[in-house]
């Protein structure tokens, strides 16, 4: 004789219930945020006792994820927490995890990469994880790059927020630019002199006068 599998509590169905507007549970999202968010559906639609909404379940649950309902153990849920513990359990480790602060601190600069590039991949990066407190992007940030006049300045002036730290990595950014820019045309103008101080004096004379023309 076969055994009913089902959830053991059968109440009947309340006076006024309204049908649960809520996406079927298939077992790619976190298991405990929406068995929460279906019994504050349920509440809301006029169930008050949890017995019915453990009773309910199986209508909002996706092919895959009611097989599984079905062939628990008779009787096995008697309560919310029982039903809370079985269901988070078994799907706990099927849903695909958002990241978090530890892929942020994976992500680190690449070598022969400028720091502006770092900046924005690593303020990009933050984007996508708008849970992680500033604290940890603050770590993740200074333990990601190389550039040390920028650690010791972040040091010194102690940013507390995400909008403080890239605001001045940005600014350090661009000073670095600005002075690689600087230095790059004093020394072209450097190996010019040079190069004009080693030609022979009639060759000298031939191309300052070649300058002089254009």
């Amino acid at each position: 004789m076969d055994h009913d599998r089902s959830p053991s509590p059968d109440p009947t169905r309340p006076n006024a219930f309204s049908r649960v507007n809520i996406v079927k549970y298939t077992g790619d999202t976190n298991p405990d945020v929406w068995l929460e968010d279906y019994r504050l559906a349920c509440r809301a639609g006029g169930a008050s006792a949890d017995r019915f909404i453990i009773q309910y379940l199986h209508i909002c649950l996706g092919e895959n994820v009611r097989a599984w309902l079905d062939f628990l153990p008779a009787d096995s849920i008697g309560s919310w927490a029982d039903l809370r513990k079985v269901f988070i359990g078994n799907f706990q480790g099927t849903y695909v995890c958002p990241d978090n602060s530890w892929d942020l601190k994976n992500y680190k600069q690449e070598l022969g990469k400028s720091l502006r590039d770092y900046i924005w991949y690593f303020s990009k990066q933050c984007n996508s994880l708008p849970g992680v407190v500033d604290a940890d992007v603050i770590g993740a940030f200074l333990s990601g790059m190389h550039c040390k006049t920028l650690v010791h300045k972040l040091g010194c002036q102690k940013p507390h927020t995400t909008h403080e730290l890239l605001e001045i990595a940005t600014n350090h950014a661009s000073g670095e630019e600005a002075i690689g820019a600087v230095f790059e045309r004093d020394q072209h103008a450097a190996k010019e002199k040079r190069r004009d101080r080693d030609r022979p004096s009639s060759s000298r004379e031939d191309w300052k006068n070649k300058k002089n023309r254009r």
